[in-house]
């Protein structure tokens, strides 16, 4: 099976950086490697230093290929009938004809299509691996966690065989309605989606994180770390990018700097362990051109090949159990080996959960099925933390808890 990996984080982390080193280092080892980039905003041939298309995967070196997806051109491709029609509803009412061509193109489809051509490439069987570089949006990975949003799963077709029927005996009377290649289009999306839905689930696909030992890119990251280990993607590697060398010429200015680097790392090690951490140090130039990002690539992971599947163990998930009279509850489950006789604290404040075992802090984004949860009591089993939550109806009129709520309990 074709290898996917699929860099993603904070924007100006370097994930384009990291995602075409590690398609150079891939390919110096024999693979043939494809780089896709997906961000409407390319940078992947301005790093590579070679001119890309946006239809056909050029050339780069031997055993290294790259490719820019254009969405605008997989659109006409792929769903130009669709585009048409809510294009030409839209200018019935009176509405621009380039604002209309702008309005149909419809929030989230960007992403799905830039997906669906990746999978496509992997299935095609003439990678051995393909690396994509992703856009730095929240939405991506709530995309690549949960395709079907975008179809309504089962009921999303039955509305559309529904509507179809409906438009078909009243297309005579009235002509706003869409014709069939409209709905053809939209069933071989709604099929693709699946396909896709069960791909990003597959154990050839991993997500890495590329982040910088700072701040904001660190409480990114932990969302996203959260949102993809609840949805059971795998994430198999972290990406620590752009840290400062510790150097006695670089001055009392950058010694600041360096010092507060390698607090953010230690916090970083802290909070994704036991997932593996890569690091790389900034470079003494901008990794431009093939051979600079292979030895980029060859800095960062060493030994390790990158196109292995580096993790396989997912650390966080949600377990939904009912009573009898009861729904709306739930276990948070976080794997913590050798957790015997440690006391677990814990501290709510809004979205975000803090778990303090010892002297060990953790800091996890909540995923949003649990926002309106009120926390319960903990258990340990079998090396597994269990935090208990428990849905409540919140009245509209309600102010917002701001007392966080804390929790002490033994470790069984």
């Amino acid at each position: 099976m074709t290898r996917v990996i699929i860099y993603s984080g904070k924007g100006g982390t370097g994930k384009t950086t990291i995602s075409a080193a590690t398609a150079a280092v891939l390919s110096q080892a024999g693979w043939r490697t494809l780089v896709i980039s997906s961000d409407p905003a390319h940078s992947l041939a301005d790093v590579l230093n070679v001119p890309l298309s946006r239809e056909q995967p050029v050339a780069l070196s031997p055993g290294l290929y790259g490719l820019e997806i254009d969405t605008i051109y997989e659109w006409r491709r792929n769903l130009g009938g669709f585009q048409q029609f809510i294009s030409s509803t839209y200018s019935n009412r009176g509405v621009d004809r380039s604002t209309a061509t702008e309005l149909a193109n419809q929030p989230g489809l960007d992403e799905i299509l830039a997906l669906q051509r990746v999978m496509l490439e992997a299935k095609s069987g003439q990678w051995d691996a393909v690396v994509l570089d992703t856009a730095p949006t929240g939405n991506t990975l709530r995309l690549l966690a949960y395709p079907e949003l975008i179809i309504g799963g089962t009921a999303g077709k039955k509305f559309l065989r529904a509507y179809r029927g409906i438009s078909n005996l009243a297309r005579p009377f009235k002509r706003d309605l869409p014709n069939d290649r409209f709905f053809e289009e939209v069933s071989v999306l709604m099929q693709r989606m699946e396909d896709l839905s069960a791909f990003l689930l597959g154990p050839q696909v991993s997500i890495r994180l590329v982040l910088n030992p700072e701040k904001l890119p660190l409480l990114e990251t932990r969302r996203a770390y959260t949102f993809l280990n609840l949805y059971g993607l795998l994430l198999d590697a972290i990406v620590i990018n752009k840290i400062l060398p510790r150097r006695a010429d670089l001055g009392a200015y950058f010694d600041y700097w360096v010092t507060m680097q390698q607090n953010y790392i230690a916090e970083i090690e802290a909070s994704f362990v036991p997932t593996p951490l890569f690091k790389t140090i900034l470079q003494e130039s901008e990794p431009i051109g093939i051979a600079s990002l292979a030895k980029v690539g060859q800095a960062t992971f060493g030994e390790i090949n990158p196109g292995d599947v580096l993790y396989e163990e997912r650390p966080i998930w949600v377990e939904q159990w009912n009573d009898d009279n009861e729904s709306g509850q739930y276990d948070l489950c976080l794997r913590l080996p050798f957790l015997e006789t440690e006391v677990v604290d814990v501290e709510r404040n809004g979205t975000d959960l803090t778990i303090m075992i010892g002297t060990v802090r953790r800091c996890i984004s909540l995923p949003r099925i649990l926002f309106n949860c009120t926390i319960g009591s903990h258990r340990y089993e079998d090396g597994v933390l269990r935090l208990e939550f428990r849905e409540e109806i919140v009245s509209t009129t309600m102010e917002p808890e701001s007392a966080p709520e804390d929790v002490r309990v033994e470790a069984a």
